[in-house]
């Protein structure tokens, strides 16, 4: 029993992690055996801006173990092939425990290196990205594309060319190792047999929800968490910029615009990430069973897949 691993996985505000505790006590109330919760959110990752975050609260934690949560420092960083390399540990370890884990986040590149295990491409020197970042200058754009899609045109089906950091690697990867990589994600390895949930609840809701968030957020101290980070981190640039709502705060706090204009520009911002990571999950994450409903609002196993049930029998 305790060989399955469940993954709880879907856009920004839509229950995932309130599912998650759910199935864990469930699990431990029905069957008697232990299950906890491993983190799959980049942002989640650090130790500060918890609020930005939607961390875990001291209670939720208390009820189910949680693991690879705040385990870095703001300045450092990480990498799908790390996570999923602290991930995997942490998998195996509860399994040897007899435990279920409970993979729940957001970021879908974990999501769907954990489902598909990550490929094995060969690094690519420094001297051969700035070439090709010279190249794409030199050549603008629409005719960089074009090129890629002599070399790679699988990827191009699915990449958009405004996407510059995903088409520069595209290319690198293609021209460096003569092979698409497109071609090297079919070569994954650490592919696992998983129970993965995706939750996508009506898209009009999901942004009734992404509303109230950051409405919360704000009235539970979002712009004296970032206010406080930035004393202790001056001129900070690091991982936690790409948090939602850090230069929206950032940008109230120095005066250029006013708290309604922050809380505007939030909601719109998480608005659009849950739109994009709604279109990936739809399109990016193979064998995943579709949940049209919130995790908060789930009362029982009841509608879930049936590989769910089967660890209560």
């Amino acid at each position: 029993m305790a060989d399955n691993l469940i993954v709880i996985a879907g856009p920004t505000a839509t229950g995932k992690s309130a599912l998650a505790r759910k199935l864990a006590l469930d699990i431990q109330r029905r069957c008697g055996i232990g299950s906890e919760i491993v983190n799959a959110d980049s942002i989640q990752l650090y130790s500060e801006l918890k609020t930005l975050s939607a961390y875990p609260s001291p209670n939720e934690q208390e009820q189910v173990p949680h693991h690879l949560y705040g385990i870095l420092e703001p300045n450092e960083k990480s990498s799908v092939a790390t996570w999923l390399d602290l991930a995997e540990q942490k998998i195996l370890q509860l399994q040897g425990e007899e435990k279920i884990p409970i993979v729940c986040g957001g970021t879908g590149l974990y999501v769907r290196a954990l489902l598909e295990g990550i490929a094995q491409i060969p690094p690519i020197p420094a001297s051969f990205r700035q070439e090709v970042a010279a190249r794409f200058q030199d050549l603008g754009r629409e005719e960089f594309f074009d090129l890629l899609q002599t070399i790679d045109p699988e990827s191009c089906k699915t990449l958009h060319k405004n996407n510059t950091q995903r088409i520069l690697r595209a290319y690198e990867v293609a021209a460096y190792t003569g092979t698409p990589i497109s071609e090297w994600w079919k070569k994954n390895v650490g592919a696992r047999s998983t129970i993965p949930l995706i939750l996508l609840p009506p898209r009009a809701e999901l942004y009734k929800r992404c509303l109230l968030r950051v409405n919360t957020m704000l009235q539970t101290g979002a712009v004296s968490e970032v206010n406080s980070f930035l004393s202790r981190y001056q001129n900070y640039r690091g991982p936690l910029t790409s948090a939602i709502g850090y230069n929206e705060i950032l940008s109230f706090l120095r005066g250029n615009i006013s708290l309604s204009e922050c809380c505007r520009l939030m909601f719109l911002n998480t608005k659009h990430y849950a739109k994009r990571q709604y279109t990936w999950f739809r399109h990016q994450v193979k064998f995943q069973t579709t949940i049209r409903e919130f995790g908060d609002t789930i009362t029982s196993c009841t509608g879930l897949p049936s590989e769910i049930e089967k660890i209560f029998e």
